[in-house]
């Protein structure tokens, strides 16, 4: 009887370490890479910046991660966590990369320090193949250039996606360019006869907005071959985006340029125009597609 109910415990305790979810902290490595501390008398810009280098098997087919800190102290234990609240989005992973890299960003330690003594938290990593929900695939997603793709699964996570080929692109560009254009004029026309500093700064705001910080910023360009993808992602849940063919092979992209932020302009470059027919895959955040395990360091030196 003893040994059916020792059996019967070692059972249990076996399908409930098989009903856990997996634990990845003891198979995910994490070191620290460069340690900046800027400081100046004015205050400002000044901080304190570590690279946190993630390695291990619960990367490898990831898509993503991001690394929040918990807990942060020099070696006079004064906390190093940042005041300021900062959304910290999810980095993509580059599967060419062995190990992935992420900068945190602290407060100065105490001039006296010289380690920081503890730098913990939790490492969340965006890994799509744990939930169906987080790949959306959009085949023939250029039958509708310049107007919103229709998905619901997209309209479900509050994100809405326009494709543009570079006629499209260039002409909402050049549209752009004469909107902020005669908007900088009016603006300049009115400090001058206001004398408004308030004005002046507005109208010079407006004009380094068209110079670097507008969607269709004159620097940005697309060839021949590019895709650009307008992109209203209030919650940034789109981590990565990726293109194939009809057999679900996987279509080689260049460079990516991605300009503003909400929304923001995505340009993918491509040595060959690719087929009419090829699809796009998005992967986005959803809860069930998230692993998180805590990391800790210890004693990282201080320059």
């Amino acid at each position: 009887m003893k040994k059916t109910l020792r059996c019967r415990s070692l059972i249990a305790a076996a399908l409930a370490l098989l009903a856990m979810p997996c634990v990845a902290a003891a198979q995910v490595k994490v070191v620290a890479g460069d340690v900046k501390d800027t400081r100046r008398t004015d205050g400002f810009f000044s901080k304190l910046e570590i690279d946190l280098k993630f390695s291990g098997g619960p990367l490898v087919g990831a898509k993503g991660f991001r690394a929040l800190l918990t807990r942060a102290v020099d070696d006079t234990s004064k906390s190093l966590i940042s005041d300021k609240k900062s959304d910290i989005d999810f980095s993509e992973i580059d599967s060419d990369d062995q190990v992935n890299k992420v900068g945190v960003e602290l407060q100065n330690p105490t001039r006296k320090a010289t380690t920081v003594k503890e730098l913990s938290g939790t490492l969340e990593i965006f890994d799509p193949r744990k939930d169906p929900k987080a790949i959306v695939t959009l085949p023939n997603f250029q039958r509708g250039l310049g107007t919103p793709i229709v998905n619901p699964a997209l309209k479900a996570a509050g994100i809405e996606i326009t494709v543009w080929n570079k006629p499209i692109f260039d002409a909402r560009k050049k549209a752009e360019e004469e909107r902020l254009k005669k908007e900088v004029e009016a603006k300049t026309k009115k400090a001058g006869q206001t004398g408004s500093l308030s004005d002046a700064a507005e109208a010079i705001g407006q004009g380094l907005m068209g110079i670097f910080g507008s969607l269709m910023s004159s620097f940005a360009t697309m060839e021949e071959n590019d895709i650009a993808l307008s992109i209203t992602d209030p919650q940034s849940k789109i981590v990565s985006v990726e293109f194939e063919d009809t057999t679900g092979k996987k279509i080689n992209r260049g460079g990516r340029t991605t300009i503003g932020g909400n929304p923001k302009t995505m340009i993918i470059g491509f040595e060959a125009k690719i087929p009419p027919t090829a699809r796009l895959r998005l992967f986005v955040l959803t809860p069930g597609s998230v692993v998180k395990t805590p990391f800790k360091l210890a004693d990282i030196q201080l320059p």
